[in-house]
């Protein structure tokens, strides 16, 4: 039994000590502009494909493919061809095992990296002898072998570049890339001993309206395309598939189309970056589109303000600012950013309001990309517009109530008038959005105790856009009190009260605890909704979303963060762009609620006589329906201590420091009086003597003789 047990703990602590196997993903180093010259590979295969992403497949569905080469369409056929190749040595996988020259072929070596780059026909671009000029771009240091210096920066959300040196497996994380810049002479500089490694797997986000390319009429390159698309009819179609390639699958920065046989040509990389100019080939049939620049905007209208959130590939450097009469109100400046954004108040920042029957607040907003004050092709004006709907409960029940108390505990008659309002839903003044409060029990729900469950619907009438609720408040009407639930992004601020939320694409649904308030009270809960623009969920709340059983739409919380952008219009190349970015935002108000103090707690087997408050409780449930009776409670002088020490912090506060207050008074009154002690017993310890004068008179012999 012993031997037994100590091969088994034996077995553990072997195990324990072996490495851990670390499960990668089997993806591709691509390097333009070389060939082959080594003899440590052999040719396995040869293809004819279409595309370069059809010849990184090949390669990996074979399992001794370590390389492989990818030449470009050729003029007379338009077929590409893609070889494979397996490595003969015990460095197979790493891509410094093959030396490269001169050449106009994409070398591509497998690699196994542990993150995984979804869409990607490869993960990496090498660029040969390439590091940075300035080293506050340098995320992280570290020194590894490239490929866990290629698994560190893919797991880096902001690493757009990993630069390796094959001499001192130095590896350094970089902010920018070669192609996430505009000029990358004024950021790289060349080095005989460093690679850079330029990070494919960042997502970017290509829209037609937030794109622009730089247009070559007369001049292409069709040879050094990666992937042929036949039967295009336009240029803008061309384009507009370079665009749509780059949302689904590897990002396409070059075209160039050919009008005499309809084939679009698209390129991953940038003519640029391959040192070729499009004017290379001149023919009047050819036109080419190289990416200039990508910035996306979206639109989040409030209450009071507005913000412009922006996503841009490559690092804007620049300003956003509005203007009135060619005064700048409000400006705001970035330095290398991707991702930014930008807050303006209405009133402040000169975005003027139009009265109308709904809040309407119109402006410009001026996007300036550089230092230079003179107008360039980047420059864009943002026409926004923010409208603001006030919508009220459509079928709200107002409940009137009066009531005269007499004395001596009387009862009255509760008058009561209810108006139920009939609305129809062909109602033109019928609002879009609708709030409603409902019990546990999803009826609407008038009166609830603190403490019980419920929920906040909130109603969509034939909407096609998605939506998100903002700015969700509990106001107490009697003492004006307003407790934030939801903050002005969706986010919930206070998780001890929305417990669960449920979304289709007709309402939201908060599971709520209708608490907050320590008093019996009523509360009117108040909301904003918001057309999406961005995102209809934000991801603060991802943990919170529960799939709503009654439909199949929306079921899980990844689904609702699907962007809708309503971006329009384009203005005329060479002009400052012109985009019109619109957002509609609805106040919804709930009916009234009013909240009762909890019940008692009823305890088992408890068989005390009740008390003269219990008996009260008893005889009210005596009286029918619509009869009050008034009682008043004269609270004990103990009961009243054990409540403020006990229940209310704030009233043990004030006693606490009302304590501490008249502690300090009478110490200073006890120090005083010392002091006039001490000063009373000095006084009297130097007084000056007195000089006392006798007068002695001599008796009358004594005057006779003398």
């Amino acid at each position: 039994m012993k031997h037994t047990l100590f091969t088994t703990l034996f077995i553990i602590y072997s195990t324990s000590l072996l490495p851990t196997v670390i499960p990668c993903e089997v993806t591709f180093v691509i390097e333009t502009g070389r060939n082959f010259n080594s003899t440590d590979i052999e040719k396995v295969l040869e293809k004819s494909v279409d595309s370069l992403s059809q010849c990184t497949r090949y390669c990996s569905s074979i399992q001794n493919c370590s390389h492989f080469t990818f030449s470009h369409a050729a003029e007379k056929n338009s077929i590409s061809n893609c070889h494979l190749f397996r490595s003969t040595t015990s460095s197979s996988n790493s891509p410094h095992s093959i030396e490269t020259t001169s050449g106009s072929l994409t070398v591509g070596t497998k690699t196994c990296l542990e993150s995984k780059c979804p869409k990607r026909s490869f993960a990496f671009e090498k660029f040969s002898e390439k590091s940075l000029l300035n080293s506050s771009f340098i995320i992280k240091t570290f020194s590894v072998p490239v490929e866990e210096c290629l698994s560190k920066c893919q797991k880096d959300s902001s690493c757009r570049a990993a630069l390796h040196n094959h001499d001192t497996s130095l590896c350094q994380l970089s902010r920018v890339s070669l192609n996430s810049v505009y000029n990358p002479r004024l950021y790289f500089k060349s080095s005989y001993s460093t690679d850079l490694y330029e990070n494919n797997c960042i997502d970017y986000t290509m829209t037609s309206s937030g794109c622009t390319f730089m247009r070559v009429k007369g001049g292409g390159l069709k040879s050094v395309s990666d992937q042929l698309i036949q039967n295009v009819r336009s240029t803008e179609e061309c384009e507009q598939m370079c665009v749509v390639r780059s949302r689904i699958a590897d990002p396409c920065r070059s075209y160039t189309y050919d009008n005499s046989t309809m084939e679009c040509h698209l390129m991953w990389s940038s003519v640029r970056m391959l040192g070729r100019s499009p004017l290379e080939v001149l023919k009047p049939n050819l036109f080419h589109g190289d990416l200039d620049d990508c910035v996306n905007f979206s639109l989040k209208c409030r209450e009071n303000n507005l913000e412009i959130k922006a996503s841009s590939m490559r690092m804007f450097i620049g300003k956003m600012m509005t203007k009135k009469s060619k005064k700048i109100m409000c400006e705001e400046a970035y330095q290398g950013e991707y991702d930014f954004s930008s807050k303006f108040d209405f009133k402040k920042c000169g975005l003027d309001e139009n009265k109308t029957k709904d809040s309407t607040y119109r402006g410009m907003v001026h996007v300036k990309e550089g230092s230079t004050s003179l107008v360039t092709i980047r420059d864009k004006m943002l026409q926004v517009n923010c409208h603001l709907h006030k919508s009220m409960p459509s079928e709200e029940q107002s409940l009137s109530v009066q009531m005269n108390v007499r004395e001596n505990n009387k009862t009255n008659q509760v008058m009561s008038d209810a108006v139920v309002p009939t609305s129809t839903s062909s109602s033109p003044n019928t609002p879009k959005f609708s709030l409603k409060v409902l019990g546990l029990d999803s009826n609407e729900a008038d009166t609830v105790h603190i403490g019980d469950f419920g929920w906040i619907v909130l109603n969509v009438r034939n909407s096609a856009e998605d939506f998100t609720v903002t700015n969700l408040v509990a106001r107490d009407v009697i003492s004006g009190r307003v407790l934030k639930i939801i903050d002005e992004d969706g986010c919930v601020l206070r998780r001890d009260i929305v417990k669960e939320i449920r979304k289709t694409d007709n309402y939201v649904k908060l599971k709520i605890s209708f608490s907050g308030f320590r008093r019996q009270t009523e509360v009117v809960y108040h909301a904003m909704v918001e057309t999406c623009t961005v995102g209809c969920m934000p991801k603060c709340n991802l943990d919170m979303m529960l799939p709503e059983e009654e439909t199949n739409v929306h079921s899980g919380p990844l689904s609702l963060d699907l962007p809708r952008h309503r971006m329009v219009r384009r203005s005329l190349a060479g002009e400052p762009r012109e985009l019109e970015l619109t957002s509609d935002v609805y106040k919804v108000t709930g009916h009234k609620l009013t909240l009762l103090n909890p019940p008692l707690p009823q305890k088992a087997f408890d068989f005390k006589p009740p008390s003269k408050l219990q008996e009260e409780e008893l005889l009210q449930e005596e009286f029918q329906d619509g009869d009050v009776i008034v009682v008043k409670h004269s609270t004990s002088l103990m009961s009243s201590v054990k409540t403020c020490l006990v229940d209310d912090l704030t009233c043990m506060l004030t006693v606490i420091l009302g304590a501490i207050q008249m502690f300090l008074m009478f110490s200073c009154v006890l120090i005083m009086y010392c002091y006039y002690q001490q000063w009373r017993f000095y006084r009297e310890l130097n007084r000056p003597p007195e000089h006392n004068v006798q007068y002695y008179q001599k008796p009358p012999e004594v005057i006779g003789q003398t």
